[in-house]
């Protein structure tokens, strides 16, 4: 019976501590999509160049925020590859993930 309650209490913990919470995957699949976008526009920029470092260091953001919200090696690898055919082979569909990207990733002026 101790036993019993004990992982009854150790399960409400769990519950407590978020560790079942919903997954808010508008959210994460917002943050895999910038965190691809922006890497793949800082690849375009000078190496090392202020606009790339910034770029990057949003990018690791949106990524670490991602993950925390289970997004996977093979997301990433999924939108990347998309964004990367995208940005290839059409032009005013880039633009306008560009402008999404714009608005929804980069942080207020």
């Amino acid at each position: 019976m101790k036993k019993a309650a004990g992982l009854a209490a150790c399960l409400a913990l769990v519950s407590l501590n978020g560790w079942s919470g919903e997954i808010d995957y508008d959210k994460r699949n917002m943050h895999i999509f910038c965190a691809s976008h922006l890497s793949l526009i800082s690849e375009s920029l000078d190496d090392n160049g202020d606009q790339q470092q910034a770029l990057m260091m949003l990018s690791n953001r949106h990524r670490k925020e991602a993950r925390k919200l289970g997004a996977t090696r093979q997301h990433f690898d999924d939108v990347g590859g998309y964004l990367n055919k995208v940005r290839r082979n059409h032009e005013q569909k880039w633009s306008r993930l560009t402008a999404q990207s714009k608005r929804v990733c980069l942080p207020n002026s």
